[in-house]
């Protein structure tokens, strides 16, 4: 039997949260979510997911601080920054991580990203 994919979301905003989590459960992924970096690095102390889909501008820890502590923390998994900030595009963070998405680009491109790094 295969292992199931795990993801981990860290987003502010509780309805991209809620949304990636109900569209990846559906194609079969195990799928938990955080609203801050404070929640995701004490959540990659516990658990080391497969993919982490990581907002970059979020209160009290955003996604930048924790961002090279995951390569550390989480040496296996796999990074898409899924940020609404068109200038973090050509950043390092863009650079290191496993893919760059726009908030405003569509699903499916999410999607896609998740399955090619699975």
């Amino acid at each position: 039997m295969q292992k199931k994919i795990s993801i981990v979301v860290a987003d502010d905003n509780q309805s991209i949260r809620e949304t990636l989590k109900d569209i990846l459960s559906e194609k079969g992924y195990f799928v938990e979510v955080v609203s801050n970096g404070y929640e995701l690095l004490y959540y990659l102390k516990e658990k080391s997911p497969d993919i982490i889909i990581l907002d970059l501008m979020m209160p009290e820890k955003d996604g930048i601080e924790p961002f090279f502590c995951i390569k550390t923390i989480s040496a296996k998994s796999k990074i898409i920054i899924y940020t609404g900030f068109q200038r973090y595009k050509d950043s390092i963070y863009a650079r290191i991580a496993d893919r760059f998405l726009l908030k405003g680009d569509t699903l499916e491109e999410l999607l896609e990203s998740v399955e090619e790094l699975s």
